[in-house]
This record gives C-alpha cells, sequence and structure tokens, in this order.
C-alpha cells in the first residue's frame, strides 16, 4: 500500500489523439508516438520534473520521473523519484487530481532526442482542466515552444498560486526544521567532545601536580638525610606507578583506614632511619655512622669527595674518614 509520502506508479499522464495544446495549435499523436515517448526517455538525457501548473522553466520541482511506460495509447510514470513528502501528502488529499504533461516536439532543436514526442515535464493541475480528458484520477493528476497539453487560460488560476506558495511554504518549514535539527545535533557533539576535552585536560594537570608533589617530597626526604641524592628519581618513578594503584582499606582499632600505596611508600621513607648525617666533624673524625664496606672504590671516591668539600679537610683525611668504619 502506498503510504502518505509516496506516489503510486502507473499514473497515467498523456492519452493518444488529436489534442489542443496551450499555444492553441492542434497536434495529432498516435498510439505510435506514445510508446516511441515512452521507449526513448532517458533521465540521463533529460529528467522530467513533477511541477505544481506548468512554470516557466519547469521549477520549481517537487520530484522526478525516472521511468515511463506505455499502453494502448496510454502514457504513464512507471517510477518517480525524490518525491516531496509534502507535495504527495497534498496530491492523496485531492489538492491535485489532475495531471497535464509538457512535451519537447520532435523538430524542436532542444528536444533531447529529436523526431520524437520527449517529455519535458508533467505539471499537477488544481482547477484547471487538462486539454487531455479521461485520464484515470490518482489512486491512494526549455525550449519556449515546448507543447503543453492543458486549456489555455491567460494566466495561472488564483488557486493554482495560492496552491504553490502554501506547498512551497510547507516544503520551506521543514527544510527549516531539518537544518534546525542538524544544528543541535552539532552543537550537542561538539559540547561532548569539548567537554571530553576539558575532562582529558584536567586529568593531564592532575597527574601533573601530583608528580610535582612527588618530586617535593623526594627533594625534603634528601635534605633531611631520609632519602639519598641518587635514589630520587627512582623514588619519584616509584610514587607515580603506585598513584594509579586502588587504595587499600585496612583495620585500625575500632576503624577502617584507606591508604594509597604512594602515601604508604612516602609515610615509611618519612619515618626511617636516616641514610645520611649532617654535622661538622673535626679533621680525620669520622661520621657516626656510616663505612665504605661493600661500596664500590667510585662510590667511596665519590663519598670522600663530598666529605672533604663540606668539612673542609683534605682528600687524604675525608678518605680516612669515610673509611674509618669499615675495621
Amino acid at each position: 500500500m502506498t503510504t502518505a509520502t509516496q506516489l503510486p506508479t502507473g499514473i497515467e499522464i498523456f492519452r493518444s489523439g488529436t489534442r489542443t495544446a496551450e499555444n492553441g495549435q492542434t497536434y495529432t499523436i498516435t498510439d505510435a508516438d506514445v510508446a516511441a515517448a515512452a521507449a526513448a526517455y532517458d533521465p540521463s538525457l533529460h529528467e522530467a520534473p513533477l511541477t505544481v501548473g506548468h512554470p516557466e522553466g519547469d521549477q520549481p520541482a517537487y520530484g522526478w520521473v525516472r521511468r515511463l511506460s506505455a499502453e494502448n495509447g496510454v502514457l504513464t510514470i512507471a517510477e518517480h523519484g525524490q518525491v516531496e513528502p509534502q507535495f504527495a501528502e497534498m496530491v492523496q488529499a485531492g489538492r491535485f487530481k489532475k495531471r497535464s504533461a509538457s512535451f519537447y516536439q520532435p523538430t524542436d532543436p532542444s528536444n533531447p532526442k529529436p523526431g520524437i514526442w520527449y517529455p519535458r515535464h508533467v505539471a499537477w493541475l488544481g482547477a484547471k482542466p487538462p486539454a487531455v480528458k479521461g485520464l484515470k484520477d490518482v489512486q491512494f493528476s526549455e525550449a519556449a515552444d515546448a507543447v503543453s497539453f492543458s486549456e489555455p487560460i491567460a494566466q495561472p488560476t488564483q488557486e493554482q498560486d495560492d496552491m504553490t506558495i502554501e506547498l512551497q511554504a510547507q516544503l520551506d518549514a521543514a527544510n527549516a526544521k531539518l537544518a534546525q535539527a542538524q544544528a543541535d545535533a552539532d552543537a550537542a557533539k561538539k559540547k561532548a567532545a569539548d567537554a571530553e576535552a576539558q575532562a582529558v585536560q584536567f586529568a593531564e594537570k592532575a597527574k601533573a601536580d601530583r608528580k610535582a608533589g612527588f618530586v617535593s617530597f623526594a627533594e625534603a626526604q634528601i635534605k633531611a638525610g631520609q632519602l639519598l641524592p641518587k635514589d630520587k628519581d627512582m623514588a619519584v618513578a616509584t610514587l607515580v606507578a603506585l598513584d594509579s594503584v586502588t587504595p587499600v582499606e585496612f583495620s585500625e582499632g575500632d576503624s577502617t583506614r584507606k591508604v594509597s600505596h604512594a602515601q604508604w611508600l612516602q609515610d615509611l621513607i618519612a619515618s626511617g632511619k636516616p641514610k645520611v648525617q649532617f654535622g661538622e666533624f673535626a679533621p680525620g673524625a669520622a661520621p657516626a655512622a656510616g663505612g665504605s664496606k661493600g661500596k664500590s672504590d667510585a662510590e667511596i671516591d665519590q663519598d670522600a669527595r663530598a666529605y672533604a668539600a663540606q668539612h673542609k679537610v683534605s682528600y687524604a683525611e675525608a678518605l680516612g674518614a669515610v673509611t674509618s668504619f669499615d675495621a
């Protein structure tokens, strides 16, 4: 069953016979002429539009004729294309009951296929009667010398003009609604994309801020003697890695405590035994703790140079100080 937004196939648009065109001339078109028009019709050369009345320039178009067929001298539309839904609804409502075909004459220089009556457009009529009588009602109607087979009148009727204006207004309203819907969809898509980008930016900044906090923590622990300078980078990297791990919950008395892995490691480092003692030592004296046991020559050399610079003593005295606990 044909819906309200479609036109049915098999709509009759012309019948063979002797006809008087809008230009006042009479033409005899045979069954063979009608059959030739259907067979020769080629949308790639000229696709006949569906119009309201016989507009100059065949515009506007409310649909297109894709294929024609002919039988017993009757020319019918076998297939439509791109029919405006509002136009189809008005046809179904009986606003356009009659049809009138316009043809290029066989000798017309603008004829896409010279020698035949080639369809130019199919006009749908309201109160204006077509020249070709007896065409069945629809069930749910280029060149200056093109021939249009509807009864000649001086000007289009007011009803026809009103119908054209009404239909165009409906089409404009539908197109405006579609354009607004598309604009709203684009705006919503952009808003979602902006929100996602903002969330990513916020997460990256928060991550960078947490890393900066870990760096500050490591530097503070080095100053406090809780962390060796050589371990700073590893400590920061470990804290950054642990920061993304799910916190651990454990019981502490009558309450439950949740602690992140990174915080736990910071607390452990901060509460541990100092790795380095800072203070003044007499020349040749050793620090309260330390020694070179288990260290490489390069590490012992580094400790000695650091001790000499800190305590203003000779390298030999510093070397004795950093190795004095080995005995």
